[in-house]
């Protein structure tokens, strides 16, 4: 017998194997995206710190072909995260809260209620 503590030995791919896996690999690589734009916009924050002319130069940037799709897969991953959020959340809460499977749906569906809520405001507000 060997005093060797056992090693269990898995590959680069090892979440490949199962799509429940390859979905929570995705869901782990949003915080990069997420991170990544929250960047950008403090940036941009910054830019408007020192001046118009450096404001708008970063709005030019923004509105570029590579400031479009970076925004684009930005909110497609931001889109990911917060599906797979909601409909998480209920698992999060006291069992007693969530004691059945109706509740969990009406716990979610608030969620996109005031997700939807919050959006019609902001676009009202924004004037779009």
């Amino acid at each position: 017998m060997s005093a060797q503590p056992y090693r269990p030995t898995m590959s680069a791919g090892w979440w490949l194997a199962r799509p429940s896996y390859v979905r929570y690999m995705l869901r782990e690589l949003t915080c990069v995206f997420v991170g990544a734009y929250a960047g950008v916009w403090i940036a941009g924050l910054y830019a408007l710190a020192k001046g118009h002319a450096r404001w708008f130069a970063f709005l030019d940037a923004m509105e570029s072909g590579v400031g479009i799709v970076f925004q684009i897969v930005c909110l497609a991953f931001v889109l990911y995260h917060t599906v797979t959020w909601f409909s998480l959340a209920p698992r999060t809460m006291p069992p007693t809260v969530t004691a059945s499977p109706g509740r969990m749906k009406a716990i979610t569906g608030a969620h996109y209620a005031v997700w939807a809520v919050i959006t019609v405001l902001v676009l009202w507000l924004g004037g779009a």
